[in-house]
């Protein structure tokens, strides 16, 4: 079954205001999910909003939150990963528009505006840069019980980096 297209324009949904709000099957993002294990039917609710604001910029708001089923690197067992996000994007319309300073850490990220703009596609970026690079669980149950001693014991042997402050304040 072919995943609904969701075509905005984003001339007139940012002039306009609009709002678009759905959910779709996780197994729609098919991108998202190369490399990851089998899903569980689950869904994600996601939402776009346009806005232009006073100088004239054309803005997508982009949200997304739900479940993704992904595996640990620890303990190599399949653990669900709650993706929760929100993103900005400057609307812009010509090509040369889209190089930004890559070292300016508030430099929005752009995209080029659209007649036919597949927000779904639009969406499905998003759940993409909101995944871990490595996941794992917070507190992996699953580890056996050698290795949580072992991080514990190497946690333990690291120097603190505060520990020469505390030299400076005696002198």
């Amino acid at each position: 079954m072919q995943p609904t297209q969701y075509l905005v324009d984003t001339a007139a949904f940012t002039r306009n205001g609009e709002v678009f709000a759905a959910e779709s099957p996780v197994s729609d993002f098919k991108r998202a999910l190369e490399g990851l294990p089998n899903q569980k039917g689950q869904l994600i609710s996601w939402s776009m909003r346009g806005w232009v604001d006073s100088a004239g910029q054309q803005f997508l708001e982009i949200r997304l939150s739900g479940y993704v089923v992904l595996t640990c690197q620890r303990c190599m067992k399949d653990f669900d990963y709650y993706v929760d996000t929100v993103n900005q994007v400057l609307v812009v319309a010509h090509e040369r528009d889209l190089d930004v300073d890559m070292d300016d850490p508030d430099a929005l990220e752009r995209i080029l505006g659209s007649a036919q703009l597949n927000a779904l596609e639009l969406i499905e970026d998003e759940l993409i840069l909101s995944l871990p690079y490595v996941p794992r669980h917070e507190e992996c149950p699953h580890l056996p019980e050698a290795l949580v001693i072992q991080n514990e014991e190497a946690e333990d042997e690291k120097p603190n980096p505060f520990a020469v402050l505390s030299q400076l304040k005696k002198s």
